[in-house]
């Protein structure tokens, strides 16, 4: 393969911003034989992400790095949040939150008595305090005037909050993040024969699959981002990409901006709604688990996988195809599905 351009991302290009290093960085990247040969793939890779370190890891510690780093900067002693019940961000932020010895508040969308198992059980375990929110659409702006309350709040007590809102305004910073990711990958891509054709990635918020992209163009890596779709339609996810990769490159001073062709979406994926299990990305979770001892969860790693099988079945990825499957954890949700998997147990 040939050297890294001169425009390649750099230490102190990256560093810029900055940065703690909480995460255990570099995270391992795995073949994936058995999973290959089944799917008809040439070669199989996989990022373990989910080995990246505290609170049982997770794509959103590399994200927090730069986050909580700005936090710090602006002498913040409470983060509030918000997402979902089981979001694996949140589960993150309380973990990195306990790490670096400063509050949680947790606005979720939930309700009230809502059991307490997978990662809402780490969440009070890290000791991050919880709040409910009737909101169902994290974009929408009545649940950002939710977070400004409850931070007027805290100020009132003298505190100091931070809002992380990787809807909103700490969007940019971590798709920095995930360009660090970019040329971490870009290295272990060295290892092989070529650069992969592709790599796969579950998209909830999108900075991950935004922070690739516009990494991977700014090291001229030709690998082709895919995301897909764990909530969002594929125009509403898409643009967000666009504007929060933007947003980044303005903020690092580089030339490269994210144009709508330089990554693709699949939103086909979601099943039955946001958080909720589909039948293939149950056989998917069984699938990589008997092939490849690796554990996705239902919701969010299992519905990528279920895409990455789909579109081998459909030959858009075949035999010449060398794939790279990100794992961005979420292991604590699978244990909140096991229903969904009782009656399959047998087969």
């Amino acid at each position: 393969m040939s050297s890294q351009p001169s425009h390649a991302i750099s230490v102190e290009e990256v560093s810029q911003r900055p940065r703690l290093a909480l995460a255990s960085l570099p995270t391992p990247f795995e073949s994936a034989p058995r999973l290959a040969r089944h799917l008809g793939l040439e070669t199989l890779h996989i990022k373990r992400e989910d080995m990246a370190g505290y609170a049982l890891g997770g794509n959103k510690l590399r994200q927090l790095d730069f986050i909580l780093a700005e936090a710090l900067q602006d002498g913040a002693d409470m983060l509030i949040a918000t997402a979902g019940s089981q979001s694996n961000f949140c589960r993150s932020l309380a973990g990195a939150a306990a790490k670096i010895g400063l509050g949680c508040h947790l606005h979720l969308r939930a309700k009230m008595g809502t059991e307490h198992v997978g990662n809402l059980l780490l969440d009070g375990i890290f000791g991050a305090k919880k709040s409910f929110t009737s909101q169902t659409d994290p974009w929408d702006p009545a649940i950002r005037a939710e977070l400004d309350d409850i931070a007027a709040a805290y100020r009132g007590e003298g505190r100091k909050p931070f809002i992380v809102q990787l809807t909103g305004t700490s969007a940019s910073t971590g798709v920095v993040g995930w360009m660090a990711g970019a040329a971490e990958l870009v290295k272990d891509f060295t290892r092989l024969d070529r650069q992969p054709d592709a790599i796969m990635v579950v998209s909830g918020s999108g900075l991950t699959a935004a922070g690739l992209a516009l990494g991977f163009k700014r090291l001229n890596c030709k690998t082709r981002v895919i995301g897909v779709s764990a909530q969002q339609p594929e125009a509403r996810l898409r643009e967000w990409i666009i504007a929060t990769a933007n947003e980044a490159a303005g903020a690092l001073g580089i030339p490269e901006r994210l144009a709508a062709d330089d990554f693709d979406i699949i939103d086909g994926h979601v099943g039955p709604g946001y958080g909720i299990p589909s039948e293939e990305s149950i056989a998917a979770v069984e699938l990589a688990g008997r092939l490849e001892g690796l554990v996705l969860d239902p919701v969010y790693t299992g519905k990528g996988m279920a895409a990455l099988i789909a579109q081998a079945g459909r030959k858009v990825l075949n035999g010449k195809s060398s794939v790279v499957f990100l794992h961005s954890g979420g292991t604590p949700g699978l244990f909140t599905h096991s229903a969904a998997f009782a009656h399959r147990a047998a087969r």
